[in-house]
């Protein structure tokens, strides 16, 4: 049987430039993101789909190793390589102690979810963070009174469905509820904590754990 061609490159590297990439929602998502895995002390951490580097160079500069893998050469990073190859990817035994990949799964197919899933368990000893895009209506309210703003947003899923911007292959929302996909998350990993970041509800993270010493591939 043929080798299955390589996956192709989804996004040139101008779409991380700056001010297109990295806005404020963002930036509170990388808030969140280094604040949940300074918080369990790691001492390496692999992050898949690193983007424009941010959370790594927080890491680095607090002191953890931290490995990066992405199918992307021009983002630098330690393994070029197909998440749906991770074990190809990475030395025999090679795990960490904690296994990030931040808005990245819904890039492949839902078809490859799981394998994904299994994958990073494998390499994760114990701790694993993953987030998804949230298709849904924003609800913000704004109200100012001379120099002073204040918004209160809350976010709610779409009762139809949606189209994926063209990058992505599915997003939560409609059909694919953050119930039905934490379903299928807790079949490889326990769930430690889920839900929106507040100040970014596009992103939906969740905090997990491998379940022990789970066997080799």
């Amino acid at each position: 049987m043929p080798p299955a061609p390589a996956r192709e490159v989804q996004v040139l590297p101008a779409h991380y430039d700056f001010e297109r990439y990295d806005d404020r929602e963002r930036w509170m998502s990388y808030w969140h993101q280094i604040r949940v895995v300074l918080a369990v002390r790691p001492k390496t951490v692999l992050e898949i789909g690193p983007g424009s580097g941010v959370f790594r160079s927080y890491l680095r500069s607090a002191g953890i190793t931290v490995k990066t893998l992405d199918i992307d050469a021009t983002r630098e990073v330690d393994y070029v390589a197909d998440i749906t190859k991770l074990d190809e990817a990475l030395p025999a035994g090679l795990t960490f102690d904690a296994v990030c990949a931040f808005q990245v799964l819904e890039h492949l197919p839902l078809a490859d979810f799981e394998a994904c899933l299994a994958g990073i368990a494998r390499r994760a000893r114990p701790h694993v963070f993953v987030s998804l895009p949230y298709r849904g209506l924003r609800v913000r309210v704004s109200m100012w009174w001379g120099n002073h703003t204040l918004s209160l947003g809350h976010k709610l899923m779409l009762p139809w469905r949606h189209k994926p911007i063209p990058e992505h292959h599915w997003e939560l929302g409609y059909p694919h509820t953050a119930r039905s996909i934490t379903k299928r998350i807790a079949r490889h990993l326990d769930v430690v904590e889920r839900g929106f970041l507040a100040e970014n509800p596009y992103h939906y993270m969740w905090q997990l754990r491998a379940r022990g010493e789970l066997p080799s591939p």
